[in-house]
């Protein structure tokens, strides 16, 4: 599956004694805003088993040229990473570089909101359907793959990447062949049941003229017997 990418806006926490910043990195059980006409919500067994097999960088802006914050690399490394029940959240200590002093400056200023992440999504590990009030819902229950957790300037969750929005007009392209299967379906069915029943009339017509030709045969018949009985006794 393409990597994708979802942004959040939440509130970093500052231990400046000992340089420590926590920020959660994805929610869960949180919809989005209805963008591009849908919204999405990560599921906690998303994250099952991914962030121990994941090699996941801190970054300034998805910006991997600038260098990296911190790292988390199969579960170890200077990225701290906790997932708690309303999602995960992420922690390191502040280095003496120009990258990580230039960002915790503008956190501290509290320029920094915002923070973001990219994934990449099980091939079943989605599923979708129309809510109540007739949007498009996505629910992400399997990531395949955790990439960057990235501290960025602006924008939040829910805008839809180039990815997002090529997935969900597939999803609209599927649903509405399978709308016209199901129209192609119900009208073959309905053709059918005519057939049928055009056939069973047929049927019952076809009964009715041979048993009115039979009946006429036999009547004929009859008379045929009671004409030779008349004639018999005339010839005696």
């Amino acid at each position: 599956m393409e990597k994708e990418i979802r942004n959040f806006e939440i509130e970093y926490k500052f231990d400046k004694e000992s340089g420590i910043i926590e920020g959660r990195a994805i929610p869960f059980n949180v919809f989005s805003p209805n963008r591009e006409g849908f919204r999405e919500m990560i599921s906690p067994e998303a994250v099952e088993g991914v962030i121990e097999r994941s090699d996941i960088f801190l970054l300034y802006n998805h910006d991997k040229s600038q260098g990296f914050l911190a790292r988390n690399n199969k579960g170890k490394g200077s990225l701290k990473i906790d997932v708690r029940d309303d999602g995960v959240y992420f922690s390191f200590k502040v280095k003496n570089d120009n990258l990580s002093n230039y960002v915790y400056e503008r956190l501290l200023d509290g320029e920094l909101t915002e923070t973001s992440w990219a994934f990449s999504v099980n091939k079943d590990g989605q599923t979708w359907r129309i809510a109540e009030d007739g949007v498009d819902e996505r629910i992400i229950t399997k990531f395949s793959g955790l990439y960057d957790f990235s501290v960025v300037d602006n924008s939040y969750y829910g805008i839809a990447d180039t990815v997002g929005c090529r997935m969900y007009a597939e999803i609209k392209e599927e649903r509405r062949l399978a709308e016209e299967a199901a129209q192609k379906a119900e009208e073959e069915k309905r053709q059918a049941e005519e057939e049928a029943q055009r056939q069973e009339q047929e049927r019952l017509e076809q009964e009715k003229r041979e048993q009115e030709e039979k009946e006429a045969q036999e009547k004929e018949e009859k008379l045929k017997t009671y004409y030779q009985g008349i004639r018999e006794q005339y010839l005696k």
